[in-house]
């Protein structure tokens, strides 16, 4: 070989060298671009298998709403909420007995004759009206007859002896087991009497 022609082969083998180098480069970067697609194409059986078993082991979604106990307390209902705890029968609670409570006109009553206790020494013409409308509400009540003699006290006491001893008759004849009627009768001398009748005018009459 001559020396002017070493370099132009030199030159050509490295050009060579160049493009294989090249061509080798493009046919590694080609490869390796199409290994992870290829890889992930590619199921491996045994995977397959174990995915398979995972997924039928897995309880479905509506498998997991569904009641397992039946229907008692805390079972889950159509929705998977737990259903509320069953309350006791309202025949078996027991209420309370009621708590005895005086009556509306046994209060009243009451009352008033607190009032008339009150006022019947130092203002006997109120004791008077207040007692006459005791006796009017409350006839026959187991009061009536301290009321009444209260009444016939507070006549006394007001110049109206006519009407006390008229009050007094009534009492002692419509109360005869009362302890108040010994205390009118030795007060006003009233008596009871043996009979008593109703005159044509509808007054109670004592013969």
């Amino acid at each position: 070989m001559t020396p002017g022609r070493t370099p132009r082969v030199r030159g050509l083998v490295l050009a060579l060298v160049a493009v294989l180098l090249l061509m080798g480069y493009a046919f590694w970067r080609a490869t390796a671009g199409a290994r992870p697609e290829g890889s992930a194409t590619r199921s491996d059986p045994g995977d397959a298998a174990a995915r398979d078993s995972a997924a039928a082991a897995a309880p479905s979604p509506a498998a997991a709403v569904q009641p397992t106990g039946g229907a008692g307390p805390g079972a889950a209902g159509p929705a998977g909420v737990a259903a509320p705890a069953q309350t006791p029968s309202l025949a078996k609670r027991q209420d309370p007995p009621p708590v005895a409570r005086p009556a509306l006109a046994e209060t009243k009553e009451a009352q008033l004759m607190a009032r008339l206790r009150a006022i019947k020494d130092s203002d006997p013409a109120a004791a008077v009206t207040l007692a006459r409308e005791g006796n009017r509400r409350f006839p026959d009540s187991a009061q009536a007859p301290e009321r009444t003699s209260i009444l016939i006290h507070a006549l006394v006491a007001t110049d109206r002896g006519s009407e006390a001893r008229g009050e007094a008759e009534q009492m002692v004849n419509h109360y005869p087991d009362s302890t108040w009627v010994r205390d009118v009768e030795h007060f006003t001398g009233a008596h009871r009497h043996r009979s008593v009748g109703v005159n044509d005018a509808g007054q109670v009459i004592f013969r």
